[in-house]
């Protein structure tokens, strides 16, 4: 099974060491998505701002980036009461 790391790039940088074994690359980005997902639920529920140049990128274990997964792709605001004006 490919190991890959989900290094976080926030305001304070984490590079995932040690790394997981995933089934294939599609599900460590499935993971990296969860894992943003939880990290801006977490500032929201704080009432902090989330920074949407955040990113997680997901590498193999040579070090080679294979997807970039940026917290702006993931998340959608609507204002229902303006489209209905």
């Amino acid at each position: 099974m490919p190991r890959y790391h989900l290094n976080l790039f926030n305001s304070a940088d984490t590079y995932d060491e040690d790394g997981r074994d995933f089934e294939d690359l599609a599900a460590a980005k499935e993971e990296a998505i969860r894992s943003s997902r939880d990290l801006m639920a977490e500032h929201v529920k704080a009432g902090e701002p989330i920074d949407l140049g955040h990113r997680i990128e997901v590498a193999d274990d040579a070090g080679k980036v294979l997807a970039t997964i940026d917290f702006r792709e993931l998340i959608t605001i609507t204002n229902s009461k303006a489209a209905a004006a």
